[in-house]
C-alpha cells in the first residue's frame, strides 16, 4: 500500500497491492485529510490527540467491540464502497479512505472483493520481483511512479 499525488492535479492516490495471485494494484483517489490520516498510521506517528479514526478505534474498543477486517465491496460511477466487519456478524458502511486507516490503526486485513479487482485493478509488473519480496530499488521505483501517476495510468483499456 502507497500513498502518492497524481500528477497535475496533486490529488492523492492511495495504491493498494493484491496480495496473492497478479499482484494487481487498485488505485483509489482520497481526499488530501484521508491521504494524512493513512500516512500517520503508515509511518506510525504519535499524535498528541487521536485523530477521527483512532478515535473510532478507541471508541470500538472501549465498548469491547474488535473490528475483524475491511472489506472494499464495490466500485460503481468510480466510487468505491467499503465495509467494516466487526465481531458479532456487525457490518458498518465506510468510505475506503476511512476504513483503511482504520484498519492500519488497528492491524486488521484489508479485503476487496474480486469484482472490485476485477472492475478497477490494473496489472503493474514493474514493482514484482522474485517471490513477495521487494528490493528497497523497486520500492523507490513505485514511489517514483505514484508520485507521476495520473487517472490514465490506471486506465485497464
Amino acid at each position: 500500500m502507497a500513498v502518492g499525488l497524481e500528477s497535475g492535479a496533486l490529488r492523492p492516490v492511495l495504491v493498494l497491492q493484491e496480495a496473492s495471485g497478479d499482484h494487481r494494484l487498485l488505485p483509489v483517489w482520497i481526499g488530501t485529510a484521508e491521504a494524512n490520516a493513512i500516512t500517520v498510521e503508515q509511518q506510525h506517528v504519535s499524535l498528541p490527540r487521536p485523530i477521527t479514526h483512532q478515535l473510532i478505534g478507541d471508541v470500538l474498543e472501549a465498548l469491547g467491540r474488535r473490528l475483524e477486517q475491511v472489506r472494499i465491496t464495490e466500485v460503481r460511477d468510480n466510487v468505491f464502497y467499503a465495509e467494516l466487519i466487526l465481531d458479532q456478524n456487525t457490518k458498518v458502511s465506510a468510505r475506503v479512505s476511512d476504513a483503511i486507516a482504520l484498519a492500519l490503526h488497528l492491524g486488521v486485513a484489508i479485503h476487496a472483493e474480486d469484482s472490485v479487482l476485477d472492475t478497477a485493478a490494473v496489472a503493474h509488473t514493474a514493482i514484482r520481483s522474485q517471490g513477495d519480496e521487494r528490493t528497497p530499488d523497486e520500492v523507490e521505483e513505485f514511489r517514483r511512479f505514484l508520485d507521476t501517476a495520473s487517472p490514465e495510468d490506471f486506465d485497464p483499456d
